[in-house]
């Protein structure tokens, strides 16, 4: 077992999975977790991979799995929190269920670990605490309404953890890929520019997490920049620069 120990939220599938066997194959001691056993036991092999079933929506069991890992473990050196719910929507379609279940999955999901993470690295002298956003969360994109909402609130938290943890030994970073293969990019309908390959993107993300210490780990540039300029245009031609984006079939 190595030293090092990483934790994987959403880890069974897509850029998750792959990034839990780039970070085995640097020689760390991985756990993945998700709501489907199937995939997870798939890609566990009970030495460098270990699986931890979770539904990161259920307080308890996340308070549970948290004290299994240190329990059969040891520690948590990196936690990467990569659960991704999203739902297609029509423009102007808010039903409040549906919007919760995103929200919860994708942002509560990830606060119900910070308490007991923050106790733990702080115990064993530090650690790093990483966020996969989207550049999806740099602003609001339609028929993304709860998807781009949640990503953003998972940056301007993530934000805040940087400013607030700085002193104590907890790094956070922040992911914020663009397309990259996966089930979820899968099922969407529209054009996705510069879409990644998935074991690309897991080592671009293992690079910039063991390689550097920046807070924002974005990319592919191509797509990210432009993305940026944009959240910083006059409001008129920000909105007719959206109005141009797929909107949802009829």
């Amino acid at each position: 077992m190595s030293d090092k120990v990483a934790w994987i939220i959403g880890g069974g599938t897509g850029i998750g999975a792959a990034v839990a066997r780039v970070l085995a194959a640097e020689g760390w001691t991985v756990a993945i977790s998700g709501r489907r056993l199937e995939p997870l036991q798939a890609l566990a092999d009970g030495e460098r991979i270990h699986a931890f079933p979770l539904d990161v929506t259920d307080t308890g069991a996340v308070e549970l799995a948290v004290a299994e890992m240190i329990a059969r473990l040891g520690r948590i050196d990196l936690f990467i929190f990569g659960a991704a719910a999203w739902q297609e929507r029509k423009v102007s379609d808010y039903a409040i269920g549906p919007f919760s279940a995103v929200l919860d999955a994708n942002f509560m999901g990830l606060v119900r670990f910070l308490d007991p993470l923050h106790a733990q690295m702080r115990r064993q002298g530090g650690g790093q605490i990483v966020g996969i956003a989207s550049v999806a969360g740099y602003f609001g994109l339609p028929r993304s309404a709860a998807y781009s909402s949640s990503k953003a609130a998972m940056i301007s938290l993530l934000q805040t953890m940087r400013t607030e943890l700085a002193d104590s030994g907890i790094r956070v970073r922040m992911i914020a890929p663009g397309f990259v293969k996966s089930e979820l990019t899968a099922r969407n309908d529209f054009p996705m520019p510069f879409l990644m390959e998935t074991e690309a993107g897991a080592r671009r993300i293992v690079d910039g997490l063991l390689r550097s210490d920046r807070f924002e780990i974005a990319f592919p540039r191509r797509l990210v920049w432009p993305m940026k300029l944009l959240r910083m245009v006059p409001y008129p031609l920000f909105f007719r620069v959206m109005r141009r984006l797929p909107k949802a079939k009829a």
